[in-house]
C-alpha cells in the first residue's frame, strides 16, 4: 500500500484524523497486512501518524497498545489508582 500525504496535509491545518471502523472479522481485514489486524494497526498509527482510530474490537487494539508501548515510570501508581476506583465503584454494583 502505497501512504498518502492526507493525513501530514490535515496536521498541517491543525486537524486530527481518526477513521473509522476497525473490524477483526475476516471479512473486514485487509489482505495488504496478511489479514492481521496488529500490523493493520501498526500500518496506520506508526506509519500514517493517526491521532486516533474508531474500532469496534477496543481489545486488540489495548493489546496492541500494550504491547508496542513502553513501560513507563508512573505505571505502578496508575495500576494502584485504578484498582482503588475499582474498588470503590465494586461497592455500587
Amino acid at each position: 500500500m502505497t501512504p498518502s500525504d492526507l493525513v501530514a496535509r490535515a496536521h498541517a491545518h491543525n486537524l486530527q484524523v481518526h477513521p473509522y471502523t476497525y473490524r477483526n472479522e475476516n471479512k473486514f481485514l485487509h489482505f495488504n497486512f496478511s489479514q492481521d489486524p496488529y500490523k493493520e494497526y501498526d500500518y496506520w498509527i506508526n506509519k500514517m501518524g493517526i491521532d486516533g482510530l474508531f474500532t469496534d474490537f477496543t481489545g486488540s487494539l489495548h493489546n496492541s497498545q500494550e504491547w508496542t508501548t513502553p513501560n513507563r515510570q508512573d505505571d505502578k501508581t496508575a495500576s494502584e489508582l485504578l484498582h482503588k476506583i475499582a474498588v470503590l465503584a465494586s461497592a455500587y454494583e
